[in-house]
């Protein structure tokens, strides 16, 4: 997945025995869900997503855009039997009710499923963007039982973002970037959601690991630093410290990087 490095230390110790599960509710959907979910986009493994779901794992997102439409496909594929065990997101970039209608059936259709447990109106930058048409479009698909609940994402501007979703009280789940070496002026939109009883779903928890990312300035040091063993489990430990956050969505390609994401559920988290 995507790893990363950091301009902070961290210290974790990872668990003798197999990690215990760690469950919390997904704001006031009556959801509950794992607190290390599966962030499917650079996955091309089924197996992995297999595997997860068997282990535990019960949330799991994707999104229309992702590899081209093919995430979806293997995604629906790997879930096909487990379906019914799991929480299901997908996401549209369509900017308008009709296309994001239209984006919302395609979906179903490459999942395999006749419904999302929850749909993102994806990648809202500015709370302009948060267009009445757009909340049409999740209202109609929830009565008509294509989604069970309503959510927005933001990568960017996201207390702004978060605030103007919370002012519209009609998301269920916000999905926000948030990790280590983001401004932590971000916490108090995250409490705000949580006091209104709004499900917060992490991505993006590993800062960019140590690859050069759009949405953070990163640096030759901070990516080399990110390196180092045990710098992604911290990240994601760093994460997982605030009570506010729900579930996280670490990305995972191979088994390796699921075993060890897994372990953030029970190693503890102590700053250096």
């Amino acid at each position: 997945a995507i790893r990363m490095r950091t301009r902070r230390s961290f210290l974790f110790s990872a668990p003798a025995a197999p990690p215990k599960l760690e469950f919390r509710p997904l704001g006031k959907t009556g959801l509950k869900v794992t607190s290390v979910g599966f962030g499917c986009m650079i996955t091309s493994d089924g197996s992995v997503v297999e595997r997860a779901a068997d282990l535990g794992i019960n949330y799991f997102d994707t999104a229309r855009v992702y590899q081209g439409g093919n995430n979806e496909r293997m995604v629906g594929a790997a879930l096909k039997s487990r379906r019914n065990q799991v929480t299901l997101s997908s996401k549209t970039l369509g900017r308008t009710k009709e296309r994001a209608l239209s984006d919302l059936d395609t979906s179903l259709r490459e999942l395999g499923t006749d419904h999302l447990d929850i749909w993102y109106i994806h990648d809202i930058r500015n709370p302009d963007q948060i267009a009445g048409e757009l909340l049409e479009a999740q209202d109609l698909a929830r009565q008509q039982g294509k989604i069970r609940f309503r959510g927005v994402t933001t990568h960017t501007n996201q207390a702004a973002v978060i605030r103007a979703a919370l002012a519209k009280n009609h998301f269920d789940v916000i999905l926000t970037s948030y990790n280590f070496a983001m401004d932590q002026g971000l916490e108090p939109a995250l409490a705000e959601a949580k006091k209104a009883g709004v499900g917060l779903v992490a991505m993006k928890v590993m800062a960019g690991g140590f690859r050069v990312m759009p949405f953070y300035a990163t640096t030759p040091e901070h990516r080399e630093r990110m390196k180092k063993p045990g710098a992604c489990l911290a990240a994601l430990k760093w994460v997982l410290r605030n009570k506010d956050i729900d579930t996280t969505i670490p990305s995972m390609v191979d088994h390796e990087q699921l075993d060890e994401n897994l372990t953030a559920m029970a190693a503890p988290y102590a700053p250096a």
